[in-house]
């Protein structure tokens, strides 16, 4: 480094001398002009320099060996993550590895039939079994769709079909009005057995959206779709979460006929949800109070699952989510 190069220097009256190395002291020790302390105290300051240069030297050598230790530690650790996910689905079987903690399919790699969707979607989701023949075919063409873009993380030891297409299918069934529907800010998607605990701050959860990934528990999702008129439902209700950040988050910068029409139910909720604070119903539980984002999540659930009495208790807060939605889901 520069600052050790730099010559030690001394004085004796009005000469200065510039020691460069212990030979130039023992030149000087033929001279009469320095004292044997002066030289001697030299020496000790040189060796002291070289010393100290020495061990520097060696620090730097340790600290540059060791830092390139860790590089290679974590290049091996990040190259063996990377061969872990990409051999955790098996092309052949169509099934995953049980080498990490959860299961891996990749959604462009999960060839179902039509028939194999509209079977399941059928059984489980009474708004698909609602829809006339021509809608259903553009409904199962739509989840089709929207599981090619994802990759699904199955923290269970096996996975079953019915978990893509149904979470897939509870994404189309809130996005069916738009012509916007993959979510693509989205791309994982994450399937728990049962709840799972979140961190910041530690809490069990049934369903979350973080980051790019929807996370849900399958227990509570497959339950809420076995009662569709409770007014719960984890799958509509992250869903809705995911729509929101894509169209007023992610897309900030894009004008849209959804963000027009968001502005518009943003300026009733208000009234609503103090409303509700001062004198509650028994439609909005107390996690849809607590803050603005609940409430949506929560009124789009009673809006597929409690519509009619959405309307008879806020008609104005129905028809703005009809509105974002472009979908009417009271029948007759």
């Amino acid at each position: 480094m520069p600052q050790d190069s730099l010559p030690y220097m001394i004085s004796s009256g009005d000469t200065v001398y510039i020691i460069n190395s212990t030979d130039d002291i023992e030149q000087l020790k033929d001279k009469t002009i320095l004292p044997s302390e002066v030289l001697q105290q030299m020496q000790k300051t040189l060796d002291a320099k070289e010393l100290k240069a020495q061990e520097k030297n060696s620090d730097t050598f340790f600290f540059g060996f060791a830092f390139t230790l860790l590089i290679v530690y974590i290049s091996a650790k990040i190259i063996k993550r990377k061969s872990q996910v990409e051999d955790s689905y098996d092309e052949t079987e169509g099934s995953a590895s049980t080498n990490n903690p959860y299961l891996t399919y990749y959604g462009r790699d999960l060839n179902f039939s039509n028939e194999e969707i509209g079977l399941v979607c059928a059984k489980y989701n009474t708004y698909f079994g609602n829809l006339s023949s021509e809608k259903r075919v553009a409904f199962i063409s739509r989840v089709q769709h929207f599981i090619k873009t994802k990759t699904f993380y199955i923290y269970a030891e096996k996975g079953y079909k019915e978990m893509p297409i149904l979470i897939s299918a509870a994404a189309i069934q809130i996005t069916f009005g738009l012509e916007e529907y993959l979510l693509p800010h989205f791309s994982n998607i994450i399937v728990h057995e049962e709840e799972y605990f979140g961190l910041n701050p530690l809490r069990v959860l049934v369903g979350n959206v973080q980051g790019n990934s929807i996370t849900l528990s399958w227990k509570h999702f497959l339950e809420d779709y076995q009662n569709p008129t409770d007014g719960k439902n984890v799958g509509l209700h992250e869903m809705a979460h995911a729509l929101q950040v894509q169209f007023l988050f992610e897309n900030s910068w894009k004008r849209s006929e959804f963000k027009e029409d968001f502005d518009h139910y943003d300026r009733i909720d208000d009234e609503i949800l103090q409303t509700e604070k001062l004198s509650p119903s028994a439609l909005f539980n107390e996690n849809a109070l607590s803050n603005k984002n609940e409430f949506w999540a929560t009124s789009v659930e009673l809006f597929f699952e409690k519509p009619a009495a959405l309307n008879q208790n806020y008609p104005k807060l129905y028809s703005s989510i009809s509105a974002v939605l472009n979908q009417q889901t009271i029948t007759g």
